[in-house]
């Protein structure tokens, strides 16, 4: 294959891939190393659609966060964990879970997921319903802080 059908095939392969759902840089990247394209035509690729607007790596963490905090809510230490797993850069991680503690408080979060939560624990002594409380918001990323303060209410 020539390097100008290589370089079509790669192209029409990146515009499926981001039509499925955004990715960042580094999970567009794996994606083309995987289906076996040179790193020369991957860096072209990638950074034609960087100067296109369709590959950003804050508008993508902006999305996947925002989604994230819509269908299952997190804390900030799981959200962190998720975007790094996805490639994005530390600075723009910092920047982006900032943002969300401006429009999402996480108390009010850990609170309404432990309300939904605190039915199923009602048969519980309450220790154990502690400390399943504690494990359940924990596993979700929220801070020690706040789960104190959400079983201080709630319990």
């Amino acid at each position: 294959m020539t390097d100008e059908a290589a370089l079509k095939k790669a192209r029409f392969y990146v515009l499926k891939v981001l039509n499925a759902r955004p990715r960042s840089v580094e999970e567009l990247t794996a994606k083309l190393r995987e289906k076996g394209y040179p790193e020369e035509i991957t860096a072209q690729v990638i950074g034609e659609c960087a100067k296109k607007g369709l590959l950003d790596d804050v508008k993508f963490a902006k999305l996947w966060v925002q989604g994230r905090m819509a269908s299952r809510p997190k804390g900030g230490a799981v959200l962190r964990r998720e975007l790094e797993e996805k490639g994005v850069k530390e600075d723009v991680i910092e920047k982006v879970v900032a943002g969300v503690a401006k429009e999402y408080d996480e108390y009010e979060v850990a609170k309404g997921l432990a309300g939904q939560r605190i039915d199923r624990l009602k048969g519980l002594n309450k220790t154990t319903a502690k400390r399943r409380l504690f494990g359940f918001l924990r596993r979700r990323g929220f801070s020690f802080d706040t789960i104190i303060k959400v079983m201080d209410e709630l319990l």
